[in-house]
């Protein structure tokens, strides 16, 4: 078949294969190319050996490696173990019908010992034999000389994977020209490494591969080496995918069935088709869990406690291990003891919680609770069906974390230390239970940059593929979303003009409170929540990080952004280093500040600005919403060159006076506020009613001035929106002087309530922007605001309001007087402030903060190597890095076999 027909053929069939029943194309003689036995008994990785040297990679019997492969769909099976034909030799001892042994070989790059691995099949076991007595792992370059000698079949394995820190272009450019057949699509794998490598050979033509030997002076290894050899497998260690990866020759009769040896001439001859599934993380977290499994069933000795030896066999069936579980009479026997004997120490929370909740999260998964049966295990075991095994975790773990948490907080108070410490280690074992998910997160994302480099290095100018010529996406995480106040609406304003751009940008927050409905909105329901302390109305939430990390892994955002340094945008922090990308971040309120308010305490308030200089540190930019608090991030340790000052912006569309509506006060007051319908001057405040917010500051003043205003013969009212702690002691305190607490208002209703005042009061001195301050403005209301913060840099003073010194009260009830009593100077500086706001629409705000992410990504790809090729450079045949790590040494010889 010609090469061209072929490879639309190959496309056509790559992405068919069986999956649970879902039946291959006939005609189509099949193999799962890559796949492991308990021969394969190195360490699962140096990390693990250096805790548990005994901790093999795979515990798969060959034969279960073969009746898998066979009960999926499999025509061919083969074992291609580390450096081992051990397993292999079993099958083949045993004359197991259409069995191909093979085997992973690990070599080096003699140059930096870089580490490869090289797939081979239908060896002997002399040829096994030469590696180690000719030499040849030690040296690729020999290696693959003695592959071409004897026309043996194999693949450059994972070929984007990179093992020992060492992978470059400098050596896939190397690999090109010693290895015909490459492995495309690896079962552990993210989809991504096939992409690339497909594109990375499809770019090779006959002068590409000479231009390749002139720079690294090596001749090709085999005829038409530009015309790669390709192939599939699920590269599995733990009896889960086995078979549902696979290469594919198609036969030249639909019903024929190729024989192993003519399927490796063909796939050799580059006339295989690759199908099946690629590697996510949840898959390789559950190949983890199912070695650690299988190794504690090993090696773990009985349980004492006949429960706690119920529970493990019970949950290592999960996995498809075999734990030996207690007789119902031991169990009995057992329940008998602890019942006599009261003084036995209890077990600890996570015991009865998972007991409590295992068979109810159960039930709504059967197809996980049907593959309890061992007899069933040759489809693969519980573990095998991925998602609804990732999900099962997460709601067992949700479950379980929510059962303990009463318990918990109960020892707390109690201040009873045996019970404090019981719960810590029970939550630490549900954390440890996720931990493989975590790790294989990080894990499967450890490429991304190299990729990226790659796929730019090798795209053609303009096709799209290079990563500079796609859309930046950006995550958002916040742990302020539903709440009232400026930072919410801030945040609700990107997200918003970002659906209307057509920008990438998804909001992230988990929060039990109600948030926009919009497609990038993703509010993750929280873990554990419960209201703050003096803060009734704001909450403290732990979030599902696996599942917030899960989401992200699927978004694959260019750059993070951090809203608010809570749980949440911690959560953002671990997203950033997992994905190897910038995270930015915004000051939007001074915690210290708050904190030295709040407590009064010297102590308390290091700590927070030591948490803040943690928290910011590694920030690719700082965004502050005023230049107030530049200075306050340089005193916290953040150099000056990263603060950058974002472009203040709200919605004018929804603040505006077109919203003034004096009817507004008659459905207020028919509510049950007394008095606030009478023809008066409105004062308004709008934010929390708290001590951070300096509310005593208002209290006072506001006394003062009622009773200057009220003998001067005007009528005049302070219209209080919000709510906080504060309130009861305010309301008590100015109960006999016309002031109105409305609690919180929303949408249009704030606008109108906005637009229909007359006059706006804001004494916070802690605040680095206060957006309430803008839209007031915007609304057509002179504004009073403090001379310490961000609200004084949109205030024009005298022009628009006045600010002032903050700790002068006896100004504050001097300007006050007097913009209440001076309507037609009132009139003037409303519409001033009205006019002031529109250059501060959130369109530019947004265009702004958009720019600032785009320029972070861009620098971040330029340390990767990463940047726009200039028009005029002659177009190089092959693209990518071609400095060798060092120079060669004269030991090294180049096979000159064409």
């Amino acid at each position: 078949m010609p090469h061209e027909a072929w490879s639309r053929s190959k496309a056509a069939l790559s992405d068919i294969g069986v999956i649970d029943g879902v039946d291959f194309p006939t005609g189509v003689t099949r193999m799962d190319m890559h796949c492991h036995s308990y021969a394969s008994n190195e360490p699962v990785n140096r990390a693990v050996g250096l805790v548990m040297a005994d901790m093999h990679e795979c515990y798969s019997p060959p034969e279960k490696v073969y009746d898998q492969a066979k009960a999926r769909g499999m025509d061919l099976v083969t074992i291609t173990d580390h450096d081992s034909i051990a397993g292999g030799l079993e099958l083949v001892e045993r004359s197991f019908q259409d069995f191909v042994l093979g085997e992973e070989v690990t070599v080096f790059f003699p140059e930096d010992r870089c580490k490869l691995h090289i797939t081979i099949w239908g060896i002997s076991p002399d040829l096994h034999a030469d590696l180690d007595s000719l030499g040849l792992r030690e040296n690729v370059y020999d290696f693959a000389a003695w592959l071409a000698e004897h026309q043996i079949a194999h693949a450059f394995a994972h070929p984007l994977y990179v093992q020992n820190g060492r992978l470059t272009a400098w050596h896939l450019e190397r690999c090109a020209l010693l290895f015909k057949g490459w492995e495309v699509l690896n079962g552990a794998h993210a989809a991504t490494h096939r992409r690339v490598v497909e594109r990375y050979l499809d770019a090779l033509t006959p002068a590409r591969i000479q231009a390749l030997a002139d720079r690294h002076d090596i001749e090709p290894l085999w005829n038409r080496s530009w015309h790669k050899a390709t192939t599939a497998g699920s590269d599995d260690h733990a009896l889960l995918n086995v078979g549902r990866t696979w290469t594919g020759v198609v036969a030249d009769h639909r019903s024929a069935t190729i024989s192993p040896d003519e399927f490796l001439r063909r796939v050799m001859a580059g006339r295989s088709v690759v199908g099946g599934q690629a590697g996510h993380a949840s898959l390789l977290a559950h190949q983890l869990s199912t070695v650690t499994a299988h190794f504690a069933a090993e090696r773990m000795p009985r349980l004492r406690e006949p429960r706690y030896q119920y529970l493990a066999s019970r949950l290592a069936r999960f996995a498809g291990a075999t734990f030996p579980s207690p007789s119902k009479l031991r169990l009995a026997m057992g329940e008998l003891q602890r019942k006599l004997n009261p003084r036995k120490k209890k077990p600890l929370p996570v015991f009865h919680a998972l007991k409590d909740h295992l068979s109810p999260i159960l039930e709504k998964y059967p197809n996980l609770k049907d593959r309890l049966d061992p007899a069933t295990w040759d489809d693969g075991a519980p573990i095998s069906q991925h998602d609804d095994m990732a999900e099962f975790v997460d709601d067992l773990c949700e479950a379980i974390n929510g059962a303990m948490a009463s318990g918990a907080v109960r020892s707390i108070r109690s201040r009873d230390k045996v019970q404090i410490v019981d719960h810590l280690i029970s939550y630490l074992l549900v954390h440890a239970a996720q931990l493989p998910y975590l790790f294989s997160l990080f894990y499967q994302n450890k490429e991304r940059n190299m990729l990226e480099k790659l796929e730019h290095e090798t795209a053609e100018p303009g096709s799209g593929v290079s990563v500079l010529e796609r859309p930046m996406r950006v995550s958002l995480f916040t742990d302020t979303l539903g709440d009232v106040n400026g930072v919410c609406r801030f945040i609700q304003n990107v997200a918003h003009r970002a659906l209307k751009t057509g920008r990438d940008l998804q909001v992230i927050t988990s929060t039990t409170f109600e948030v926009p409905t919009w497609h990038n909105i993703f509010n993750f329901d929280p873990v554990f929540s419960t209201k703050m302390p003096k803060y009734e109305q704001l909450e403290m939430v732990l979030p599902p990080m696996m599942k917030i990390l899960r989401h992200i892994d699927r978004h694959q955002p260019d750059v993070i952004h951090v809203s608010t340094p809570g749980p949440v945008g911690l959560c953002g922090f671990i997203a950033a280093k997992m994905l190897r990308v910038p995270v930015l971040g915004v000051y939007h309120t001074d915690f210290p500040a708050y904190v030295d308010r709040l407590f009064d305490d010297h102590a308390f308030t290091k700590m927070c600005e030591a948490y803040m200089k943690f928290f910011y540190d590694p920030f690719r930019a700082i965004f502050t919403r005023s230049n107030d608090y530049v200075d306050a991030l340089v005193a916290l340790g953040m150099p000056r060159e990263r603060i950058v000052r974002l472009m203040p912006g709200l919605e004018t569309a929804k603040f505006n006076r077109s919203f003034r509506d004096e009817s507004v006060w008659q459905k207020v007051a028919a509510e049950g506020h007394a008095g606030i319908d009478r023809e008066s001057v409105k004062v308004l405040y709008v934010g929390r009613v708290s001590v951070e917010k300096n509310m005593p500051l208002l209290n006072a003043v506001w006394k003062r001035a009622h009773k200057r205003i009220t003998e001067m013969g005007h009528a005049v009212d302070l219209v209080v929106v919000g709510d906080g702690p504060y309130r009861k002691t305010m309301e008590a305190q100015l109960k006999k002087f016309d002031t109105h607490f409305l609690g919180f208002r929303l949408g249009q209703e704030l606008s109108t309530l906005y637009a229909s005042s007359d006059a706006f009061v804001f004494p916070s001195t802690t605040d680095t922007l206060g957006q309430v301050v803008m839209e007031s403005q915007s609304s057509g209301l002179p504004v009073l605001v403090t001379d310490i913060g961000g609200p004084k840099e949109v205030v024009k003073d005298a022009v628009t309001g006045h600010v002032i010194p903050a700790e002068d009260a006896d100004q504050w009830v001097e300007r006050l007087v007097a913009l209440v009593t001076d309507h037609a100077r009132r009139h003037e500086m409303g519409l001033d402030a009205a006019e002031s706001m529109q250059s501060f629409d959130i369109a530019n705000s947004f265009e702004h903060f958009w720019q600032v992410h785009e320029q972070a990504w861009h620098e971040h790809l330029r340390t990767l190597g990463i940047k726009p090729r200039n028009a005029d450079e002659d177009e190089e045949l092959v693209r990518g890095t071609t400095n060798a790590p060092h120079e060669l040494p004269a030991s090294v010889r180049f096979p000159d076999q064409a």
